[in-house]
């Protein structure tokens, strides 16, 4: 196996491990250099990555590698393109060795992003941050449930940044890995380095999943200041979260109020048609014919989801390349079984009410308490609505589970949307999105 397949063997191995984010991150730029029979050399960016690397990845790695060639293999990492089999010389942060993009995915684009209803708000955000960045919407904070695309447009912004800005310096991170990233350097003394990565070297920072610092003080305190450090000198921030930040538990309201000085983009699931469109483009790259029948039933399945959606087209390109046989949706259904036929489980009221709120991008308290506007008023009838097709309580008893209310508005919202969906299309999509989150069938 040549190098190239074999390492992308090993780094496929460790996103079943690790998760694709942190592959990204940490390994997507090292590339094997030089391989004998007990040795693979591989390089990185420089020390920093090569130590991170040893102290959290290296087993995982090495027990890839051993079973991706059948045999131990010993893997050494180096840095700055040293010559093969001599030791790594000592890091030095020079200006031209840095690299212009960190944890960048170069294949996700403005070019490839399916524009729809669900998020043309937050793409057009986007594309204006990416065109000046840090004269527009500074911080850019997009919201939305798992799966819609955030990321997408994230590395989006990057890949447009450094395309078209030949000064520009791009960070991607999790706010999962910008603390374990921080709790590594505070182990080894090495804060001055980490606050040079985001707070000097950066000119556009992307924290995903912003959500996650929920309760992590020190970790809260540490991105306080480097927020401020970019913004006080004129620099992008780009952040995401499932919920808007006044949802996000036990985050510090000095880090809302700066979250919320920007602008906020939600996105929403995408309604059937962009969900179709998605399809087919990623079909597309896999050049992977999609007959109809099988485009629905896989957008019925995914319940909006276009990362499920991406996974179930990974599988099945694979084992449309491992087989040769035409793709059907009876093939796909003989090939992944299950996957089509969702097991049917208990529904719980509270469950319910979490899947409407975080369709929403609501809390499941917005549901359940009592105050009164437009945007509740909808999504608490469809939890009442769900609540009463999905479960046997009584109106009285589903009262009691959406806070104590009387048994006729729970009547009331049962009977407002049940008469709405005789006529409302979309009303029924979202409708059945939400029954599909919970996997029962609508």
């Amino acid at each position: 196996m040549e190098l190239a397949g074999l390492w992308e063997s090993v780094l496929d191995g460790m996103r079943a491990r690790i998760g694709s984010q942190d592959v990204e991150v940490w390994l997507k730029g090292a590339r094997p250099v030089h391989a004998d029979a007990d040795t693979l050399l591989v390089e990185v960016t420089n020390r920093y990555y090569a130590d991170w690397i040893s102290e959290n990845y290296l087993d995982g790695l090495q027990e890839e590698l051993a079973r991706a060639t059948g045999g131990p293999i010993h893997l050494k990492l180096t840095w700055h393109d040293e010559p093969t089999g001599e030791e790594p010389r000592p890091w030095e942060p020079h200006l031209e060795t840095r690299p212009r993009g960190i944890g960048v995915n170069e294949d996700q684009t403005f070019e490839n992003f399916v524009i729809g209803e669900c998020n043309k708000f937050a793409h057009a955000a986007a594309a204006a941050v990416a065109d000046h960045p840090a004269r527009n919407y500074n911080p850019l904070f997009i919201y939305g449930a798992t799966g819609l695309g955030k990321t997408h447009l994230m590395h989006a912004i990057a890949n447009r940044v450094l395309a078209t800005t030949a000064s520009a310096r791009v960070v991607y991170v999790t706010a999962e890995a910008f603390m374990n990233e921080m709790i590594n350097c505070l182990q080894y003394k090495r804060m001055e380095d980490f606050r040079a990565k985001y707070r000097k070297q950066a000119t556009v920072l992307l924290v995903d999943d912003v959500q996650f610092l929920s309760g992590k003080e020190r970790t809260q305190e540490e991105f306080f200041h480097t927020f401020n450090a970019l913004q006080g000198s004129g620099r992008q921030i780009v952040l995401t979260s499932d919920v808007e930040p006044k949802n996000i538990d036990k985050l510090e309201p000095r880090l809302r109020t700066r979250f919320e000085g920007g602008l906020l983009a939600d996105m929403q699931a995408p309604d059937k048609e962009t969900l179709l469109a998605i399809l087919r483009q990623k079909a597309d790259v896999h050049r992977l014919m999609v007959p109809n029948d099988l485009a629905d039933a896989i957008a019925n399945l995914v319940a909006g989801n276009i990362r499920e959606l991406e996974g179930i087209l990974n599988r099945l390109s694979a084992l449309h390349s491992f087989y040769h046989e035409p793709v059907t949706l009876e093939w796909a259904r003989k090939r992944l079984p299950g996957v089509f036929d969702p097991p049917v489980v208990h529904v719980t009221v509270p469950a319910i009410i979490e899947a409407v709120a975080r369709f929403h991008n609501l809390r499941a308290a917005d549901i359940t308490g009592t105050k009164r506007t437009r945007t509740l008023t909808r999504p608490r009838h469809i939890a009442m609505y769900l609540a009463r097709v999905h479960t046997s309580l009584s109106f009285p008893e589903l009262g009691r589970e959406f806070g104590d209310r009387d048994h006729s508005t729970i009547q009331h919202g049962f009977r407002k949307v049940q008469e709405e969906l005789a006529h409302d299309p979309d009303l029924g999509y979202k409708v059945r999105l939400i029954e599909q989150s919970l996997q029962t069938r609508g």
